[in-house]
C-alpha cells in the first residue's frame, strides 16, 4: 500500500511540475489535416510521394500532442483553409505547409529587349502582416519573399545536425532546460570543397536535431537553409546555426528576421531528437518575445552579392582551386572510362541496362581546362572582369584595392561593382562617413552631381535641399546601419523611420539600359538571371510515315545547370520531360536525352550544361490532325551559389 501511495505521489508531482512548466502562450500550428483529402500533387513537402503518404496521417496530430506539453492554448488548422486574420488571435502562429496564395507573381519585362527586369513574388501573406511565426523548412521563403523576409531558400538540401551553433542563445537556455549533446562528426564534403571551407578540420562539433534525414535514403522530407552571407548585417536579423546540408559552412539552418524564425530542419516531434523538443518548444517562446521587432531591411533580391563574393573570387584565382577542378575532372574521366568499358561488356552480352547506364555508355570524356579557361568560367562572369583580364595577380590587386567601394545594384545578380565615387573621397561605402561627406559637398556647392549620386545609391530618401539631408543625418546617424544584402543602403534602426520604398538603381544604368546596343544582343529566348533556363518545343516528321518526334530544347544561362540524375542520398530534382498525347497517338520508345555531365564532388550526380535537349519519338494515327499535344519540362536550376525551386515549364503543340 505504501508502495502504492508512493508511485502515486510521484505521478501527481511530475504531472504537477509538467504543467507549471507549460507557458501561457497560444499556439496556432499550420499544416495538413489528415480528416481532409491529401492533395495530389507530386513532389508534396518535398518527400517521396510514399512518406508523404505516409506522414500525411500523422504529422498534424504529432505537432499538436507535442505543443500541447509546453503550451496552454493549441490549435491546429489545415494550411488550405488559413487566412492571416485567424493568426491575429494567436501569440505564435507556426508554419509546417505554404498556405494559400493571395496574389499570383508578376514578371516585369522590358519592352525593348523582352528581358525579365523584375520580378514580384507570388503572395501568400499580406504586406502588413506582423505576427510572430515560426516557419519549418521550405514555407519560410516561400512565404517569406514577399514580405523581404531574409529567410531565403539558399537551398533544399537540409539533413538533420547542426553545426556552427550558438550555444548561448536563448534558445538553449529557456524556458525549458537543455544542454545540446555535442560530437564531434565528419565534416561534409561540400564544406571542404566550398572556397572557405577548403582548411577547415575533417570533422566539427554537431547537434544531432531529427533522427532521420533524406539522406538516409528513405524518401523523409527535406529542410532548407537560407544564404548566410549578409544574413545578419542588420539589427532585425541574426544567425543560430548551421546545418549539414549540400552548401556552404555559413549557410543558415536556424536563424531569426524580425518576429520571424526559422526552423530549417523538417523533422515533425516523432522524428525530433528529445534534445530538439526543448529547442523547438524555447524557439516558440522566443519567437513570441521578439512579438514587437519588425523586418526593419528588407532582402528584395535574393541573388545580391555581398563584398563575401569577393573572397570567392579571390579563392578561384589560386592554383589550388585550379588543381582541385582538374584532378576531380581527371578522375571523373579514369573511372568514366573503366565504367564504359563494363556496361559495354554487359550490353553485349544482351543484358538490359538501365537509363542511368546508358547515358553513361555514350556520355564523352570531361575537358579538362587549360587555366586561363577555368578563370574565365569563374572570373568572367563579372563585369570588372574586362579590367583585369585573366591575369591572377591583376585580379587579386583589384578586388584587394576595392573591396571598400565595390557594391551591387539593388537587382544586381552576384555582380559586384566599383563605386569610383566613393573610391574618389576615400571613403568607404560602408563607413557613414561617406554620407556625412557628401552632405558637405552639397552644403559647400561642389560636386554636386557626386553627391546626389552617392546619396541616391546608399540611401532611400529624396530630400532636395542640403538643410534637409543635413536635419535628416544629425538625427539619426546614431542609429544607421549599412546593410548589403537589403540593397548597399543605410537605413535607420528604427520601423517607422525608414520611408516605404526600395533601394534604387543608378539613373545612368537606367538610360544605358534604354539603349540599343544591348537590345541588339539579347534575343527573345536568351535565359536571363531571373529566368536562367529557356525552354522551347517543336514538332517534326519522323523517317517513318504516321511518325512524328516532339523536341524540348532548353538553353541554360552559363554558370547555372540542371539534374540529369540525383541519387538517393541527394535533395537536388531531377529534370523529367514529359508529354500528354491524345485518342489516337502513342509513344515510341523512351525520352531520347542530351549526355550530362558530373557534378563536382558527388559520386552519381549528373547535370546538363549549355544546351540539352530532349525527344520523344510518338506515332499518330491517320485521322489524327489538329490535335493539342501538352508537354512540359521539369527541373531545378542551381549554380555555384544559390538553388531556384523546382519548375515547369509547359506548352501545347498541334499535331
Amino acid at each position: 500500500m505504501k508502495k502504492i501511495i508512493l508511485s502515486i505521489f510521484f505521478l501527481l508531482l511530475v504531472l504537477s511540475t509538467a504543467y507549471a512548466q507549460k507557458q501561457s502562450i497560444s499556439v496556432l500550428y499550420v499544416g495538413y489535416d489528415p480528416e481532409k483529402a491529401m492533395p495530389e500533387r507530386k513532389n508534396q513537402a518535398w518527400a517521396s510521394q510514399e512518406r508523404f503518404k505516409e506522414e500525411y496521417k500523422t504529422r498534424m496530430h504529432a505537432f499538436v500532442n507535442y505543443l500541447e506539453n509546453y503550451f496552454t492554448e493549441v490549435k491546429s488548422i489545415d494550411c488550405r483553409d488559413y487566412t492571416s486574420e485567424i493568426s491575429d488571435n494567436y501569440d505564435v502562429t507556426i508554419f509546417d505547409e505554404t498556405v494559400r496564395a493571395i496574389k499570383e507573381g508578376v514578371y516585369k519585362v522590358d519592352s525593348i529587349t523582352k528581358e525579365v527586369t523584375d520580378f514580384e513574388p507570388v503572395s501568400y501573406l499580406p504586406k502588413d502582416f506582423r505576427r510572430p511565426s515560426v516557419f519549418i523548412g521550405h514555407p519560410a521563403s516561400t512565404m517569406g519573399s514577399s514580405l523581404g523576409s531574409k529567410l531565403d531558400w539558399y537551398c533544399l538540401c537540409l539533413n538533420r545536425h547542426a553545426h556552427h551553433i550558438n550555444l548561448k542563445h536563448d534558445i538553449f537556455k529557456s524556458p525549458f532546460k537543455v544542454k545540446p549533446t555535442i560530437e564531434n562528426r565528419p565534416t561534409p564534403k561540400p564544406i571542404l570543397e566550398s572556397w572557405d571551407g577548403v582548411d577547415m578540420a575533417t570533422e566539427i562539433p554537431m547537434w544531432e536535431v531529427n533522427t532521420e534525414g533524406y539522406q538516409d535514403g528513405k524518401g523523409y522530407r527535406i529542410g532548407m537553409v537560407s544564404r548566410g552571407w549578409g544574413f545578419g548585417d542588420s539589427p532585425d536579423a541574426e544567425v543560430i546555426s548551421s546545418g549539414v546540408c549540400a552548401k556552404q559552412k555559413t549557410a543558415v539552418a536556424l536563424g531569426r528576421h524580425g518576429n520571424h524564425f526559422l526552423w530549417g530542419f523538417a523533422g515533425s516531434p516523432d522524428y525530433m531528437t528529445k534534445e530538439a523538443k526543448q529547442v523547438f518548444a524555447n524557439a516558440i517562446v522566443y519567437t513570441y518575445k521578439m512579438a514587437d521587432e519588425r523586418i526593419i531591411a528588407p532582402k528584395y533580391n535574393q541573388g545580391i552579392a555581398t563584398k563575401a563574393f569577393i573572397d570567392e573570387m579571390l579563392y578561384y584565382t589560386t592554383f589550388k582551386s585550379f588543381k582541385n577542378n582538374v584532378a576531380f575532372l581527371t578522375r571523373f574521366n579514369e573511372r568514366n572510362e573503366k565504367q564504359k568499358i563494363e556496361l559495354k561488356a554487359r550490353q553485349d552480352k544482351g543484358e538490359k541496362l538501365s537509363d542511368l547506364e546508358s547515358t553513361i555508355l555514350k556520355m564523352p570524356p570531361q575537358k579538362i581546362p587549360t587555366r586561363e579557361e577555368y578563370l574565365k568560367k569563374n572570373i568572367g562572369r563579372n563585369s570588372w572582369s574586362s579590367v583585369t583580364g585573366f591575369d591572377t595577380l591583376k585580379i587579386r590587386a583589384f578586388l584587394k584595392e576595392n573591396r571598400p567601394y565595390f557594391y551591387s545594384q539593388p537587382n544586381g545578380f552576384y555582380d559586384l561593382r566599383v563605386d569610383e565615387d566613393a573610391k574618389s573621397l576615400g571613403i568607404a561605402n560602408t563607413d557613414i562617413k561617406l554620407i556625412d561627406a557628401a552632405i558637405t559637398l552639397l552644403e559647400e556647392e561642389k560636386d554636386i552631381e557626386k553627391a546626389n549620386r552617392l546619396l541616391w545609391r546608399y540611401t532611400i530618401e529624396d530630400f532636395v535641399t542640403a538643410n534637409e539631408w543635413r536635419t535628416w543625418f544629425n538625427n539619426y546617424k546614431d542609429k544607421m546601419f549599412f546593410t548589403q544584402s537589403g540593397g548597399y543602403v543605410w537605413l535607420i534602426n528604427d520601423p517607422e523611420a525608414n520611408p516605404d520604398v526600395r533601394p534604387r538603381k543608378d539613373k545612368e544604368v537606367e538610360v544605358e539600359k534604354e539603349g540599343t546596343s544591348k537590345a541588339a544582343n539579347i534575343k527573345l529566348n536568351e535565359p536571363t538571371h531571373a529566368d536562367p533556363v529557356s525552354v522551347g518545343v517543336m514538332v517534326v516528321d519522323g523517317d517513318k510515315k504516321g511518325e512524328k518526334t516532339v523536341v524540348i530544347k532548353a538553353k541554360i544561362m552559363d554558370g547555372y545547370h540542371i539534374y540529369a540524375f540525383v541519387p538517393k542520398s541527394e535533395a537536388f530534382i531531377k529534370t523529367e520531360p514529359g508529354i500528354n498525347l491524345p485518342v489516337g497517338t502513342q509513344l515510341i520508345g523512351d525520352w531520347e536525352k542530351s549526355a550530362p555531365s558530373p557534378y563536382p564532388g558527388i559520386d552519381q550526380l549528373y547535370i546538363y550544361k549549355g544546351e540539352p535537349f530532349f525527344k520523344q519519338k510518338i506515332k499518330v494515327g491517320e485521322n489524327v490532325k489538329n490535335i493539342s499535344v501538352k508537354c512540359w519540362l521539369y527541373y531545378q536550376c542551381c549554380n555555384n551559389s544559390i538553388c531556384f525551386p523546382p519548375k515547369k515549364k509547359e506548352f501545347e503543340l498541334t499535331l
